[in-house]
């Protein structure tokens, strides 16, 4: 049997634990025409979970579009991932090769779709602007045939925009304002869907920015506890295997219920073991963190002296005042440098002031940083 447990992006018809009441409100939203920002910590299920509502909104009979803005380098680049993105999501329900299968296709002019043969036997879409057109202009023509596509559609049309936040690296705020002029007036519903929490939820919250107050705020929680360890069990058993409670109840624990570290977790613990006990548990998380250790070498690379003392301090003394005297006294930094520092690692979503006070986001990382540091 193979290992059930997967720690990329789930398919659609993988298991999925929990997010009923998440899943049940985008498809609802969807269907109905409405935009929802959807935003969570890096590797929450955030794509996993909006794959799974638009796959059910497509049986439910909508048009529906994903486009992944993750590290987009120019409005071109938006553009044409746009535009790649609508002519994937029409390409089961037209020929692009037969007469009179064609018609939704007409709609579209800024860019025509090019074809290349893969590996496989299938066919990769890729675009081509039209001649004579660039920058904000494509953008505009392109979102304006989208208008008349969602305005002529006999279906609802649902688009999904992941990594939406780093449209703000493209310039200082007009493709953001362009997008906003057009997609106010789409007969369709979005999900703008992002990890840099801070950044996102700025652009919805800022009462100067385009896209204030627009949208429903959707925020991911960690997964339910009782419900992950149901699910653990659950599937060390459609596996051939067996976990108790009690070991499933430490998985869930050790990772917080984080959902990407919950799946990774009891990947390994479910091909190193046939009924681990809480020994085995241990035993694994070290495993984990080993795994995990590049990722997090390269996060600390990246980071200033005084941003990786900070983030370290942090993680050792979670919930601090971090201006306080006694944590600047054990850090040894200043005032001034933790301000400075603070506002990167809340950019990056690598720290948020929660309740209690600022703490990691990943509670994985922070132990390796106490361990490390």
């Amino acid at each position: 049997m193979n290992n059930p447990f997967r720690f990329n992006t789930l398919r659609p018809s993988d298991p999925f634990c929990d997010r009923e009441k998440e899943l049940t409100d985008l498809i609802l939203h969807g269907m109905n025409g409405a935009n929802v920002t959807l935003f969570s910590p890096r590797r929450y299920g955030k794509t996993s979970l909006i794959k799974r509502a638009q796959k059910e909104m497509h049986d439910k009979g909508a048009y529906v579009f994903y486009v992944d803005f993750y590290r987009v380098m120019s409005v071109e680049d938006l553009a044409s991932r746009l535009a790649r993105a609508v002519y994937e999501g029409l390409s089961e329900y037209v020929s692009f090769f037969e007469k009179g299968k064609k018609a939704l296709l007409d709609f579209f002019k800024t860019y025509r779709p090019v074809f290349t043969p893969t590996e496989e036997g299938g066919v990769q879409i890729d675009v081509r602007a039209t001649e004579g057109i660039s920058g904000y202009d494509l953008l505009e023509s392109l979102l304006s045939e989208i208008g008349k596509f969602t305005e002529k559609s006999d279906k609802p049309v649902h688009i999904a925009m992941d990594e939406f936040q780093d449209i703000v690296e493209v310039d200082k705020g007009k493709t953001e304002a362009i997008l906003r002029t057009h997609i106010q007036m789409h007969g369709a519903g979005y999900i703008f869907a992002g990890s840099r929490r801070r950044i996102l939820k700025s652009m919805f919250t800022d009462r100067h920015r385009p896209f204030y107050n627009s949208t429903l705020l959707m925020e991911l929680p960690p997964l339910p506890h009782e419900d992950l360890v149901e699910y653990i069990v659950e599937l060390f058993s459609k596996g051939g295997k067996s976990i108790s409670h009690e070991a499933a109840a430490a998985v869930s624990n050790l990772v917080h219920q984080y959902p990407y570290y919950a799946q990774l977790f009891s990947y390994l613990l479910f091909s190193m073991r046939d009924n681990p006990s809480l020994d085995d548990v241990d035993e694994c998380f070290e495993s984990l963190l080993a795994s995990e250790r590049y990722s997090y070498q390269g996060i600390v690379d990246g980071l200033t002296p005084v941003q990786l003392s900070l983030l370290v301090g942090l993680a050792k003394y979670p919930g601090s005042k971090v201006t306080s005297q006694v944590f600047l006294k054990e850090t040894n930094l200043s005032s001034g440098g933790v301000q400075k520092a603070l506002k990167h690692l809340s950019i990056q979503d690598l720290v948020s002031n929660e309740e209690n006070g600022w703490e990691l986001v990943d509670p994985v990382f922070r132990r390796w940083l106490v361990r490390t540091f």
